[in-house]
């Protein structure tokens, strides 16, 4: 029976009896892990308020090594993101990117580059407004780390770097096909190299300045259906947070006037 100490970042937490929870969690050293946790939904728990989603806490639990379920012991609250929590958008942009981890990553598997990515992404969600950003690039970062990296940078057949005017893309095989190939190579979507560009940034910039980065009127629809389409073809279907955040945008530009968004 081992007994596992380590920082995470609750993914998600629901009820498993009248007084259990059951918890996944993304861990710095041991992957994402499932956990019980015993009357945590008694009112007096000693979980109270540490195992809500996105919360960032320190943990114990045991169990033998590699089960599908251990038993929560401990959680202190590190962080808990309450500037997230006070914006509906927020709260759901932060729920889409746990949802995403937790859909893209089998359980046990150390991923700390995975958890710094998430974290980093949580606390450039809790201090900007630009969420698309943060969006587009926490998706393409987490399809790299995950070994579904897009090729951005060479043409798919010929393999030459693309220059001027428009480049197309092949979800299929995960990269872009410059103008000579696109007559003989069937391609999903064209976009201009402007557009490709941004893409290249998404891999490079650092997240926490994600918020500086506003893609030009139009450029947003094109980068969406590269990044958030590769993670559709390798998810193989839509979470039930991205549909809300969506909307929730919608409105938000409707009564900020024109501004760019999710």
């Amino acid at each position: 029976m081992g007994l596992y100490r380590t920082n995470g970042i609750v993914l998600r937490s629901i009820k498993l009896s009248e007084t259990d929870k059951l918890v996944t969690i993304m861990t710095e050293h041991f992957g994402k892990v499932k956990c019980v946790a015993k009357g945590a939904r008694k009112i007096k728990s000693r979980f109270v308020g540490s195992l809500e989603p996105m919360s960032y806490v320190y943990l114990i639990y045991f169990g033998k090594e590699n089960q599908q379920l251990y038993s929560l012991n401990h959680a202190d609250i590190i962080q808990s993101f309450h500037q997230v929590r006070e914006d509906f958008q927020k709260i759901y942009t932060g729920i889409y990117l746990n949802e995403l981890v937790d859909a893209m990553l089998a359980e046990a598997h150390e991923e700390k580059q995975i958890f710094q990515l998430l974290l980093d992404s949580l606390n450039a969600l809790q201090n900007q407004s630009n969420l698309e950003t943060l969006c587009r690039m926490f998706e393409i970062r987490l399809l790299s780390l995950t070994g579904h990296k897009p090729e951005l940078n060479h043409c798919i057949v010929c393999k030459t770097d693309t220059v001027n005017g428009w480049v197309g893309f092949s979800y299929n095989r995960r990269g872009i096909v410059c103008g000579g190939c696109m007559k003989k190579t069937s391609v999903e979507i064209k976009f201009s190299t402007g557009t490709l560009n941004y893409l290249r940034k998404l891999l490079t910039l650092n997240i926490n300045c994600s918020g500086r980065l506003k893609f030009p009127r139009g450029m947003a629809e094109e980068v969406e259906k590269v990044t958030h389409r590769l993670i559709l073809a390798h998810v193989g279907r839509e979470l039930k947070s991205y549909p809300f955040i969506k909307s929730m945008a919608a409105i938000g530009q409707r009564d900020a006037g024109p501004s760019v968004g999710i």
